[in-house]
């Protein structure tokens, strides 16, 4: 697949993630073709706001690179960023989980693991971001120091 039509395909979906619900929760950008800069917070803690990095290679084909980003600088290598919850490895600045770019680096049999594969049907960036809310909804335990 193209990066054209994995942007248009993101456009897409992200035209649809504005139309929901959850939309409202969520401050989102889209600084370049296929990177998604969401703003978050947990339930818990409506304070704290965390930005998400979200960069496809290849949308909806393969998951996104995560990353937290510090919303003053710009930059994507502060621990400080990131928010405590399961999977999230401030300290190495990635996510070992199921639906980052990251977490199938750390784990290349998850492609072949029904459990743990990547799902591509539907809209895959609202099923992203829905998981990342649910994560901070109910895993939030804090931000990394």
């Amino acid at each position: 697949m193209g990066a054209d039509l994995s942007a248009l395909n993101l456009a897409d979906d992200l035209a649809e993630v504005r139309t929901t619900e959850d939309a409202a929760r969520w401050e989102i950008t889209l600084p370049n073709p296929l990177e998604v800069l969401v703003a978050l917070s947990p339930a818990s803690a409506t304070s704290e706001r965390f930005q998400a990095r979200l960069l496809w290679s290849t949308y909806p084909a393969e998951p996104p690179s995560l990353k937290f980003r510090d919303p003053a600088t710009g930059g994507l290598d502060r621990p400080e960023a990131w928010p405590k919850v399961r999977g999230f490895r401030p300290g190495s600045l990635d996510a070992c989980v199921n639906y980052t770019a990251e977490g199938f680096a750390l784990h290349p049999e998850w492609r072949t693991d029904p459990r743990y594969r990547w799902e591509t049907r539907g809209n895959v960036l609202l099923m992203v971001l829905r998981t990342l809310q649910d994560e901070l909804d109910h895993h939030f335990t804090g931000r990394h120091p």
